[in-house]
């Protein structure tokens, strides 16, 4: 059987806020009997896009690395959920190459019109940011930017949208408000997914 969803964890700090919320979430999944995998990408060898053009011609990237059998399980699974520190008002630097990776998917779709990923499968999307200062106008803003287009990309749905902020104060495990915030959308998520079947 196929994995349901797909968990990025977006950070590489281990044990910290998104490694506690990514673990959690998986918890939830798979007490509700939904298949799912954590991708810690800072422990995955993800070569950077350098815009070879190959995949405009192809429909697939040229780099053969942990990046390449995550294309066959986008198309698969039934949603991706996200979670990332705010870094510079938007996301990692690893997960921005991962998202730029999705260019292969990308290109067979809309230059190739080949797409190598199902269109007319149904599929959910969550965003989760996490913030460690106060917040400010455009805390989040360049991270949901990217996020958008990559849920395009690998065309889910982006239904879920949540931001936790001044972690550097309170942490996700101390913050109840946030834990209870992230419980009803999981719940709602998860009864999305389960109406796909």
């Amino acid at each position: 059987m196929s994995t349901e969803i797909l968990i990025i964890n977006g950070s590489p700090r281990k044990n910290k806020n998104c490694f506690k919320i990514s673990e959690q979430i998986s918890k939830t999944l798979t007490e509700n009997n939904i298949s799912n995998k954590i991708f810690n990408i800072y422990d995955m060898n993800i070569e950077y896009c350098t815009a070879c053009g190959f995949c405009e011609k192809t429909g697939y990237c040229k780099f053969k690395d942990d990046m390449t059998p995550m294309y066959e399980m986008f198309d698969k699974a039934k949603g991706v959920i996200v979670i990332s520190p705010v870094n510079f008002d938007s996301i990692t630097a690893k997960l921005k190459t991962l998202v730029d990776r999705t260019q292969a998917i990308y290109a067979s779709k809309y230059i190739l019109k080949k797409p190598s990923i199902d269109r007319n499968k149904n599929r959910i999307g969550m965003y989760i940011a996490v913030g460690g200062s106060t917040p400010y106008e455009t805390q989040f803003m360049g991270g949901q930017i990217v996020m958008d287009f990559f849920f395009k990309s690998v065309n889910n749905k982006l239904k879920y949208n949540i931001y936790l902020n001044s972690t550097d104060k309170l942490t996700y495990e101390e913050n109840t408000e946030f834990k209870n915030i992230l419980n009803e959308n999981l719940n709602n998520y998860i009864n999305d997914i389960k109406e796909l079947d």
